[in-house]
């Protein structure tokens, strides 16, 4: 199939989204598409041991609720995807990592958004001071990871990056290679900071 793109009209530009108007010609067939573009977001997955897992209730003024959901947040100009990461699991949670690893990338939603979403797995985590952005309304959440497959099941988590997140431990992640996954990794990507002290949340 040969797309081209014969016209992009921006429409739209706010603080993170533009929305342009573009018309295509695919095979010889002319269309109209109105696509958000996006810089890009990071979602991390933080074992605090094999079988916890931290995440956040935010509220999503989208949703008209709040959601709960791994913690993530949009990259910022050139920001390496890593380093998102791992500001973002601070900003929200408290937490650094000592330990980061990739382990996929997906568009949430490709009919209309450009967004890339990458999935990092995050564990060694220290133990800091949470300090969300002044708009955010965002509590961490400590959960088993067999609690948090439960609650995807159920329908009470319906964020569709943090089931992703979850079902992505539970379906390739058994015993033994949740062992192998906790374990030094040479391309493991390394990260410092320096943190206060907070006190650990609370299971929900």
């Amino acid at each position: 199939m040969k797309v081209h793109i014969l016209r992009r009209r921006l429409r739209y530009r706010g603080r993170l989204v533009c929305v342009y108007e573009d018309q295509l010609q695919v095979s010889g067939l002319k269309i109209q598409r109105e696509i958000l573009e996006h810089p890009g977001s990071v979602v991390i997955l933080p074992l605090l041991d094999a079988s916890h897992l931290l995440m956040v209730r935010q509220y999503r003024h989208a949703a008209r609720r709040s959601l709960l959901e791994l913690p993530a947040g949009t990259l910022t100009r050139r920001e390496p995807p890593a380093v998102c990461a791992a500001r973002e699991l601070e900003e929200e949670t408290g937490y650094w990592p000592g330990r980061l690893r990739r382990l996929a990338e997906f568009y949430p939603a490709p009919g209309v958004l450009s967004e890339r979403m990458r999935l990092f797995l995050a564990d060694r985590l220290r133990r800091g001071s949470p300090h969300p952005e002044p708009d955010e309304l965002v509590s961490p959440v400590i959960l088993t990871t067999n609690e948090a497959l439960r609650r995807v099941q159920s329908g009470a988590i319906c964020d569709a990056k943090s089931i992703i997140g979850i079902v992505w431990w539970h379906l390739w992640a058994d015993a033994a290679r949740r062992h192998r996954l906790l374990q030094p990794a040479r391309r493991s990507a390394r990260l410092k900071g320096s943190h206060g002290s907070a006190q650990r949340p609370a299971p929900a």
